[in-house]
């Protein structure tokens, strides 16, 4: 008997992917009738695919800003940073590179490490260049348009993302820690006053006369702060699942190749969609309407704000510093993009 199921499809170039990659990445980007509106299945569909896809690497990072919490002394974490603040950014990139984590994963560690005493610009940076500058992200976007100038994609990409990281990490230099964080970001669980904790139910405390181990303050850290951002993941997952699907995906092929509404178009699939940067450029090779400036514009754009991370750092960030992110580094994106589309 023959039992139709949901189509999970990604229209991609013959490439041959491992199976594991083909299999999260059409999660990302459930089809359906473009012309009938809102279709409530799809959105829930959605909506557990960007969930269950962000989930693990939260969990990920939660444990190890748990490891950072208990077992690293903030002294060993200063001593290593350099003085400068324009050398912490260069630092804080680095670290990005060699320390690289899905966008959902670097959430709570930044947190933790502004709490351990690092500069909450050098610690932003960081939060912005893991997921940008992933070596893992990198080699995906060689697989995925390895019939379509891979050596090109891929230095556009990382160049691109590089100058638009130096660009926000200067700016973050010049911001005090209370123009940037919310004030339970910078006091974290206080234990005296639970109310100013993120999760005040979380606080464990120790019997009279006993003190915690490390193990029981590493489980509480982890606890703490995989479920105090995870609110935020399911509010940005559920609006963006019921923009993506919502949204007409084809009223953006005709303009995916013109020379100004090209890199726009990108900037804006990119944020509706909110794919994971090692899974993006399977998405976006598949959209052969789009030029090579909106497709590195997309690429560019969905690995530092989207609709499922600007909730995420509303955790962490007040509101109007989000939103200054948020035109930053779109702006920095389409002005890059643009002038490569300019040029002769």
């Amino acid at each position: 008997m023959f039992h139709p199921t949901p189509q999970l499809v990604v229209r991609a170039s013959p490439i041959d992917l491992q199976s594991h990659i083909v299999f999260f990445a059409a999660f990302d980007l459930p089809t359906g009738p473009a012309s009938t509106g809102i279709s409530w299945p799809d959105v829930a569909l959605s909506f557990f695919a960007i969930v269950l896809e962000g989930a693990p690497f939260l969990l990920l990072g939660a444990v190890i800003s748990g490891l950072v919490d208990v077992f690293l002394p903030a002294d060993v974490i200063k001593n290593w940073l350099p003085r400068s603040k324009t050398q912490g950014v260069f630092a804080a990139i680095g670290a990005g590179l060699i320390f690289p984590l899905c966008e959902c994963g670097a959430m709570p560690i930044v947190q933790r490490l502004i709490r351990k005493g690092i500069p909450p610009a050098v610690a932003t940076t960081y939060m912005l260049a893991a997921p940008g500058l992933n070596p893992l992200a990198m080699f995906s976007t060689y697989l995925a348009f390895r019939n379509q100038e891979p050596w090109l994609m891929v230095a556009l990409r990382f160049g691109f993302s590089f100058l638009v990281l130096l660009f926000l990490g200067f700016w973050l230099v010049r911001l005090r820690p209370d123009q940037m964080l919310r004030p339970e970001t910078i006091m974290g669980p206080v234990r005296n006053r639970p109310e100013l904790s993120p999760n005040p139910g979380l606080i464990l405390t120790p019997r009279p006369g006993q003190s915690l181990g490390g193990l029981q303050q590493f489980t509480g850290a982890v606890i703490r702060d995989f479920t105090g951002v995870l609110l935020f993941l399911v509010i940005g997952a559920a609006t963006a699942a019921l923009f993506s699907t919502g949204f007409n995906r084809n009223l953006l092929a005709p303009v995916g190749q013109n020379l100004f509404l090209g890199p726009l178009a990108g900037i804006l699939l990119a944020q509706l969609l909110c794919l994971c940067s090692t899974t993006d450029a399977f998405i976006i090779a598949a959209f052969a309407p789009f030029s090579i400036p909106a497709k590195i514009a997309f690429l560019v754009a969905g690995p530092l704000i989207d609709l499922k991370l600007y909730w995420l750092y509303r955790s962490a960030f007040q509101a109007r510093f989000v939103h200054a992110l948020w035109l930053r580094a779109l702006a920095a994106t389409f002005i890059l993009t643009l002038l490569y589309s300019l040029k002769p």
